[in-house]
């Protein structure tokens, strides 16, 4: 609470005592703290020893100077698109930001509003995240200075690149067993990062960019958790909305009529920030989408013995919804034709297997009799 002070009285330019704290979303190494006037901020803390064996306690500490790069490198952009960064000492392990309060979410939107509020919603994503993206790929020496400042991972790839890596023998030995082929997969999986370059364009990816990393204010969407930020491509966010939301225990059907309008959006508000997305961008989101199933190649070997379950349902249909996402978008293209070739077979076969896999809608969005996505016993609206 000391160095916390500090950290505000170099921000705010008075000292004030911190009166108390309090823990944030069930997370012990998230707190709000007021001080004795009342001000509010959020400290985050980096994780000690208590987290777990040492793979993990590295990963923590990554991911904390991460995000310390990302929001010190965000506080440079005109219009927010994250909490302020207020403060940080990195011995100490403690970053101090912005206490954006306890708003709605778009988890709130999607599981317990409406219609006409998740459309709302779901432009307000679409723009912050064009934006961060648009103001990111024009400033990139800027983060890379801040990666080397603090030891971030921000310029190593994607988290999801490396979980590309990791899942592409599990997702082809997954063919195998179920008698597909999948001859020319393996070069197809390995050219993604390639074809993402060509056919995209590079920025700050925030990488987990579910409905509940968000926060909605005066109509404006501020994200939340650059845990997982790193330069790359951006079409890895802008899938979000097609998968939909793959990261994420948040998961439901996100119907065309309602996907399709935000995704121009984010298209639109891109245009007007000087960044024209030609022909060539359905090749980057079909890339993306794709990335994305093969990089839980892991788990989805083991979806044909068992189906465990995560947030608003289960892992199959999950991946039965994925596969949709990719082949629509694949059918775009002229690229990833055995990718899209292996993926339609395996979505024919796993659906035959899987007859009780039903995509759940959200409640916001479900009509008369449509199965619901389950409501998490943890989750609780407007936190």
């Amino acid at each position: 609470m000391r160095v916390v002070a500090e950290l505000l009285a170099a921000a705010w330019g008075q000292h004030v005592p911190v009166r108390d704290a309090e823990v944030l979303w069930g997370r012990a190494n998230v707190v709000r703290v007021r001080l004795a006037d009342g001000r509010p901020a959020v400290v985050k803390r980096r994780p000690g020893p208590e987290r777990g064996d040492a793979p993990d306690r590295d990963r923590s500490s990554a991911d904390f100077q991460t995000e310390l790069a990302a929001l010190e490198y965000l506080n440079a952009m005109p219009e927010p698109v994250a909490p302020r960064l207020l403060g940080a000492d990195l011995p100490a392990g403690l970053i101090v930001m912005e206490d954006l309060g306890a708003g709605a979410t778009l988890a709130d939107s999607l599981m317990a509003g409406d219609r006409a509020q998740v459309e709302a919603d779901l432009a307000a994503y679409a723009r912050s995240l064009a934006a961060m993206h648009a103001w990111t790929s024009r400033h990139p020496g800027e983060l890379a200075a801040l990666r080397d400042r603090y030891a971030a991972r921000t310029g190593g790839g994607t988290r999801l690149m490396a979980a590309l890596a990791r899942g592409t023998r599990p997702f082809l030995a997954l063919a195998a067993e179920l008698g597909l082929p999948a001859g020319g997969v393996e070069d197809e999986i390995a050219g993604l990062g390639g074809l993402l370059a060509a056919t995209g364009f590079a920025a700050l990816v925030h990488g987990d960019g579910c409905p509940d990393n968000v926060r909605f204010l005066g109509g404006a969407c501020r994200f939340l958790d650059f845990e997982t930020a790193a330069w790359g491509a951006a079409a890895i966010d802008a899938v979000f909305l097609l998968a939909p939301f793959p990261s994420c225990w948040c998961f439901a059907r996100l119907p065309d009529d309602v996907a399709g309008p935000a995704t121009e959006t984010y298209r639109s508000a891109l245009a007007a920030a000087g960044i024209g997305l030609g022909p060539d961008w359905q090749a980057a989101l079909a890339a993306a989408l794709v990335c994305w199933i093969v990089a839980r190649g892991r788990v989805l070997g083991r979806l044909l013995s068992e189906d465990p379950e995560w947030g608003t349902t289960t892992m199959r249909p999950r991946l039965l919804a994925w596969l949709r996402s990719f082949l629509d978008a694949a059918g775009g293209t002229s690229e990833l034709s055995r990718l899209a070739g292996l993926s339609a077979a395996l979505l024919a076969e796993l659906s035959r297997r899987w007859p009780e896999a039903e995509v759940p809608d959200y409640p916001a969005l479900a009509g008369p009799g449509a199965a619901l996505a389950v409501v998490p016993d943890e989750w609780r609206p407007g936190q």
